[in-house]
């Protein structure tokens, strides 16, 4: 899996880092279930991380139920995998949501604010990734 990046800089620790990449590969069907993953060791060696770091996302991602391990034969995107990372996404993009409302409630907004403020960061999303202004997402 050589196109797994990790960034030493990034405040996200590298275990979580490796956790999203993988979810969000089986989330869009790159990582199809009973793809073979690499090895604890030949992960941590291709992304030039602790083999304790990859240890942990392994394990994570097995008790989610995205990765199966099987002795001797190694790990595998589990057969449950794709609704498991589309319900941990979902899960997660609910939580970040009521984040987000509770702010916008301390801080006063109303209804109307909130979607104007969330219209503009959309926008303005949409014009830096196509500056000329065609074809977009």
């Amino acid at each position: 899996m050589r196109y797994l990046v990790v960034d030493t800089r990034s405040q996200v620790p590298l275990y979580e880092q490796i956790l999203g990449q993988i979810r969000g590969r089986v989330r869009t069907g790159e990582l199809a279930p009973g793809t073979p993953l690499p090895s604890v060791r030949q992960l941590a060696a291709d992304l030039g991380v602790n083999p304790n770091t990859v240890a942990k996302a392994y394990m994570l991602l097995e008790r989610e139920g995205i990765i199966q391990t099987v002795r001797r034969r190694g790990a595998f995107v589990a057969g449950t995998a794709p609704a498991r990372a589309h319900d941990w996404m979902d899960r997660r993009f609910s939580e970040s949501v009521e984040k987000v409302l509770e702010e916008a409630e301390r801080l006063g907004l109303d209804r109307k604010q909130l979607l104007t403020a969330v219209k503009q960061r959309l926008q303005g999303k949409k014009s830096k990734r196509n500056p000329t202004g065609g074809g977009s997402r």
